[in-house]
């Protein structure tokens, strides 16, 4: 990807051209959607770091005597069945929530780079091996995957259980990417600077992660928003399920499983409902913005 550089004109006088991650974050700047998303997001994340520090509560306090209190100016939510702040609960459980969509996403973009950098760079039977052994771990059923998986690591304590969902997440979400990857490597291969790498003697190391990766990295941008929050979703369904991360530690997922019993859902509405929505509107938030940069970084909207 081109570099911003400065023009001389014949006149002396100096312009600034513009880049194309400068153009890509102007056109993304006028995409009203994404940066109603971007805000969102940039909300969520900062209540979810700042509030449970703010209230300084304790995800183990226990107080019986006001269990499923109705939402006061004392507290804000409620409270549920064990007498514990909602409010606290539902921004500690977007920690974990969103914790596990970083990982997920981060593991899925290192995974996929790798995989798909080195296989487009040296094509052949190395190409061939790790595209096959993408194409398997494509062919997984993902969800019942991650359930079986889950469900049989009884030996993880449960408070390191939201680390092992996102990591499976991770490393059953990468081959779309790697193909991606792999795809724009071969082309970016055969240009130019490549053959001038060549004749400087630079090693393949330093072609595949210093030259070919960094002109990709908008694809693989793209890729991380939408993946952090397919990852979420998945962490939601699996701790609904009782497979993920589970009681005492919070999350968005387990919050809203309190749904499941016919008392909660019926009286209690304050104990499940609020997660759905934090969920809900991060979810939103994360694929507007995923969009908005498909959108900025289209090659045929760069000049």
């Amino acid at each position: 990807m081109a570099k911003e550089k400065e023009v001389i004109l014949e006149t002396g006088e100096k312009i600034e051209s513009i880049g194309p991650w400068r153009i890509a974050w102007r056109r993304f700047r006028t995409n009203k959607v994404a940066m109603a998303g971007l805000i969102i997001f940039v909300l969520i994340v900062l209540s979810v770091i700042f509030i449970p520090m703010i209230l300084n509560v304790d995800m183990y306090d226990y107080n019986f005597d006001i269990k499923n209190l109705k939402p006061s100016s004392e507290y804000l939510l409620g409270t549920d069945e064990q007498g514990r702040d909602v409010f606290f609960r539902l921004f500690l459980g977007g920690r974990i929530s969103i914790l596990v969509g970083v990982i997920a996403a981060l593991l899925t973009v290192i995974l996929g780079c790798v995989i798909g950098g080195v296989a487009g760079y040296y094509g052949g039977r190395i190409d061939n091996i790790l595209m096959r052994f993408s194409e398997i771990i494509y062919s997984l059923p993902f969800t019942p995957m991650i359930i079986a998986v889950s469900a049989s690591m009884l030996w993880v304590p449960q408070t390191q259980k939201m680390y092992v969902v996102a990591g499976l997440i991770g490393a059953l979400s990468w081959p779309g990417l790697a193909r991606l990857v792999r795809g724009q490597i071969l082309t970016l291969r055969e240009r130019e600077f490549m053959q001038a790498c060549e004749a400087l003697g630079i090693n393949d190391f330093s072609k595949i992660f210093k030259h070919l990766l960094p002109n990709v990295l908008n694809l693989v941008i793209v890729n991380a928003t939408l993946t952090m929050a397919s990852a979420i979703l998945t962490e939601a369904g699996l701790s609904f399920l009782g497979m993920g991360v589970v009681a005492p530690t919070p999350s968005w997922g387990n919050l809203m499983e309190l749904a499941r019993q016919a008392a909660v859902f019926k009286n209690y509405p304050w104990q499940w409902i609020p997660a759905g929505v934090m969920c809900l509107l991060t979810v939103i938030s994360i694929n507007l913005i995923g969009e908005g940069l498909r959108d900025a970084f289209d090659p045929k909207e760069l000049n």
